[in-house]
């Protein structure tokens, strides 16, 4: 199986995300090419943020963290930290790809199904 690029990971999380009305922030994702250092966001910050609304299940989850991950991507130690302290204060990070984020939303009401996104060709 051919291997997909986590920025078309991201791009379908966030796709996903904006469906169920959130407000979606993207963080620092590609780094120009040359000599430029990258984004200089500091080290295990999230790719993606996300403002959501209240579910229909009445979970009060505001925001939601996720580092996008493609098949058989691990976190680095700053990004297992960050998560670590999201997690300690009970704020939502999700490490993963599409169908991560989808039964995310899924398990809190925001979608009843998600079949419709897993066509051929989506990233998971």
């Amino acid at each position: 199986m051919t291997r997909v690029p986590e920025r078309v990971v991201q791009a379908h999380v966030v796709q996903a995300l904006r469906s169920v009305g959130g407000f979606v922030l993207t963080l620092g994702t590609t780094r120009p090419k040359g000599d430029y250092a990258g984004t200089c966001q500091s080290l295990g910050w999230p790719d993606v943020g996300a403002f959501l609304p209240h579910s229909p299940t009445g979970t009060l989850r505001h925001w939601l963290w996720v580092e996008v991950k493609a098949s058989g991507g691990r976190l680095r130690p700053e990004q297992a930290a960050f998560r670590a302290r999201c997690l300690e204060r009970n704020i939502p990070h999700i490490v993963g790809g599409l169908d991560d984020v989808l039964a995310y939303l899924l398990a809190r009401g925001y979608v009843t199904e998600y079949a419709h996104y897993r066509k051929t060709g989506v990233a998971s």
